[in-house]
């Protein structure tokens, strides 16, 4: 194989998937394997590591590589995967064929892991040829809470511009929606079944809640729209409640989800909803689990015109667009950091049940960011 392919090859024999906030334990639920084989390749060609401990067992690998140059770029993809319950083959085990490599997370995102690791690999062999300074971030707990992401920019991540590698096809995604994420609950009184009155039913009321949020939500994305992006949306995904039929149910959930626009904040998504449902009985919110903004960066921004650059040098072409789904940049534009999204591989085979990547892609995304770096 070719480097960059036995890289990401290795990384997918790994397990890290996620347990989504789930009751699933093993090393096989956890980041570290990952983390340890990315440090170890990470030292072996003398780059300063350090390991975060975002949360018992899932660490952030960060390695950085100093060129004395006046600019610092943050390269950063994630660690983690969906689940492979669903998959139909075989998810651990990579499979070279007709020019793709099959297995969980060869798109979603270790294909952006190995090509980011083997630019900067490669840039090193020659390091006076290196224009930034280099900070590569490979990071827990993504596809669920952002976590990784979020440890990283409130602990002093420092960085002039940088590129998150999501399956991107290659393109340069400059904005895209945020999301927040949280629980309403409603209490009642258990009671049994036959003498109801004796209770208060919490599914009764969630009932309520729920009928406002589906009118909201329609109102919602008909707010004066972005012009990349369109409207911000909400979506009620979850439901939960009760213990058994024969009996008055005295709790009840809901999981809503908000996308939002660049600019929107927690409090500002949360406030317009907690005002329409002020008149309703038995709800509290628990707080987000789950709260990343927006982002947009600027057409003619240093990181995007040197970036379409040298796709256009290794492609011959670029297209700059906007995305509807969230990314660990949102975080990194928060804290002043212009980040944008690129990377190999078609969203469009992101946690599906026979998931690969183009190896074309994944040359392709090596040779962008390692011109990236050098050019």
């Amino acid at each position: 194989m070719e480097p960059v392919v036995k890289l990401l090859a290795d990384l997918v024999a790994i397990p890290s998937m996620n347990p989504m906030g789930r009751a699933r334990t093993g090393k096989e639920y956890t980041e570290a394997s990952a983390a340890e084989f990315i440090a170890a390749l990470l030292r072996g060609h003398s780059i300063d590591v350090q390991l975060q401990q975002v949360a018992p067992g899932r660490p952030n690998v960060m390695g950085y590589i100093n060129a004395a140059a006046a600019k610092t770029v943050l390269l950063e993809a994630h660690l983690d995967t969906v689940s492979a319950d669903t998959m139909v083959i075989e998810p651990f085990h990579p499979l070279v064929r007709d020019g793709k490599l099959y297995g969980r997370g060869s798109c979603d995102t270790k294909g952006s892991c190995a090509a980011f690791l083997q630019a900067a690999c490669n840039a090193l062999e020659n390091t006076g040829s290196l224009r930034y300074n280099v900070l590569l971030l490979f990071v827990s707990d993504e596809e669920y809470r952002f976590g990784g992401a979020e440890f990283a920019a409130r602990n002093g991540l420092k960085a002039d511009f940088g590129i998150v590698g999501e399956p991107t096809s290659l393109k340069i995604v400059r904005a895209h929606k945020g999301v927040t994420r949280w629980r309403i609950v409603t209490k009642g009184i258990a009671a049994h079944s036959a003498f109801p009155q004796g209770g208060r039913n919490a599914i009764y009321a969630m009932a309520r809640i729920v009928q406002r949020l589906e009118e909201y939500a329609n109102q919602v994305c008909l707010q004066a729209a972005h012009p990349l992006l369109g409207g911000p949306t909400l979506n009620v995904g979850v439901i939960e409640g009760g213990s058994a039929v024969n009996v008055v149910p005295d709790r009840c959930w809901i999981e809503v989800e908000r996308r939002s626009l660049p600019g929107e904040t927690t409090e500002t998504i949360l406030a317009p909803i907690r005002s329409l449902l002020k008149d309703l009985p038995d709800w509290g919110f628990e707080e987000p689990y789950l709260s990343a903004g927006g982002m947009e960066v600027t057409e003619d921004a240093p990181v995007v015109q040197t970036l379409a650059r040298s796709i256009i040098e290794v492609t011959g072409g670029v297209t700059v667009e906007a995305a509807h789904y969230s990314t660990d940049a949102g975080y990194y534009n928060n804290i002043g950091v212009p980040t944008v999204v690129f990377g190999p591989g078609n969203i469009a085979q992101a946690h599906t049940d026979g998931e690969y990547i183009e190896l074309d892609q994944l040359h392709q995304a090596a040779k962008v960011i390692e011109r990236f770096l050098t050019a």
